[in-house]
């Protein structure tokens, strides 16, 4: 697993943390215990203990092997933040093609066959 998978994966179980809270509550949400698949229980355990370190969650594993984990402040702070950076570059789409191209192929295409830009 690459860095970028590594990281992915944190975010991602954070997420679903998130979502959980969120959903169920605080009071449930400390006594659901998750099953771990078998075939990516290492890369889950290290990215839990990860998210555990950097006090985004809590985190314990049962003695039935499930997990027990739920967002605490700092994971949701985590969470909010990176939702808003990447709606932010999002909606920085609007401005989509805002510089115009000096020099464009007479067919209107680019060397590679794309569509030529358009302007704002």
């Amino acid at each position: 697993m690459n860095l970028l998978a590594k990281k992915l994966l944190r975010y991602g179980l954070l997420m679903q943390l998130y979502d959980d809270f969120f959903t169920y509550g605080y009071e449930t949400c400390i006594d659901i215990n998750y099953k771990v698949p078998k075939d990516c229980r290492i890369e889950v355990i290290a990215a839990l203990y990860y998210i555990n370190f950097r006090r985004w969650i809590f985190f314990n594993i049962e003695k039935d092997q499930t997990v027990s984990a739920y967002i605490l402040g700092n994971g949701i702070d985590e969470i909010e933040n990176a939702i808003q950076e990447s709606g932010e570059l999002v909606l920085s789409n609007v401005y989509r093609n805002v510089l115009i191209p000096v020099k464009e192929n007479i067919d209107g295409g680019d060397k590679d066959g794309s569509a030529s830009r358009t302007s704002v």
